[in-house]
């Protein structure tokens, strides 16, 4: 039997925590970027919804601005079909299109 068997010794605690701190930091850090594109989904989402009622309603004009909560979106005309422009939480512009289909 060994001697002197009372607990973890320093080395083995320090072990232990910086293990621990390691898995903390990895979860938080994809907990956060999942949360992030969670709600870029739902904004792309109400992109898409505001398209398809300007898409049904035919609203015609150069630009207009939308609205919808803490978000901005801006509906627009391009050569060949209606467009709406927002910014999402990273503060990356994105931009979907769909033809007018006449």
């Amino acid at each position: 039997m060994y001697k002197n068997c009372n607990g973890f010794t320093l080395f083995e605690l320090l072990v232990s925590l910086s293990l621990w701190s390691g898995v903390i930091v990895m979860i938080v850090t994809n907990w956060t970027i999942i949360t992030i594109e969670r709600e870029n989904k739902k904004i792309e989402t109400i992109a898409n919804q505001i398209l398809y009622e300007a898409m049904m309603n035919e609203q015609i004009g150069n630009e207009t601005i939308v609205v919808r909560g803490a978000h901005t979106f801006s509906l627009f005309i391009r050569s060949n079909g209606r467009c709406v422009r927002w910014e999402d939480r990273l503060k990356r512009t994105k931009e979907r299109c769909e033809s007018l289909g006449q």
